[in-house]
């Protein structure tokens, strides 16, 4: 089971971490000419990551466990990294189209809501799989 966890655990990881490096490159061709600053935001992206990896596994696993104080403080560990990039993004772009607004705000939505329910399938089975 452990091992099992380590492996799904260092996956997310992984995924995370490509899709930030998506981000990035995203947020340099789309929004460095209103001027964010790209290395600003890659190392808010860079930091906040795995941050965002680690905690969502966390909360995971407070969840299969019914650990519910753990699992609003991980939750919170997770809503705020998730969404620190973003928003530095939002607040610092100078004369943002308001499509740029649009996009930004719902890839966040889609992003969460997908994360939210693979959370939760996560936490279900791994709860079924430890009776």
């Amino acid at each position: 089971m452990a091992t099992r966890q380590n492996s799904l655990e260092r996956a997310w990881f992984i995924a995370v971490v490509g899709w930030s490096i998506i981000r990035i490159i995203f947020a340099d061709v789309f929004f460095a000419k209103y001027g964010i600053n790209i290395w600003i935001f890659a190392g808010v992206e860079v930091v906040s990551s795995p941050v965002f990896a680690r905690s969502t596994a966390k909360m995971v696993l407070s969840l299969s466990r019914h650990q519910i104080r753990d699992s609003v403080i991980w939750g919170f560990v997770t809503l705020i990294s998730f969404a620190a990039p973003d928003v530095y993004l939002l607040t610092t772009g100078k004369h943002l189209p308001w499509l740029a607004y649009l996009v930004v705000i719902g890839i966040m939505v889609i992003a969460g809501t997908i994360s939210i329910i693979r959370m939760r399938s996560k936490a279900e089975e791994l709860a079924h799989a430890s009776r």
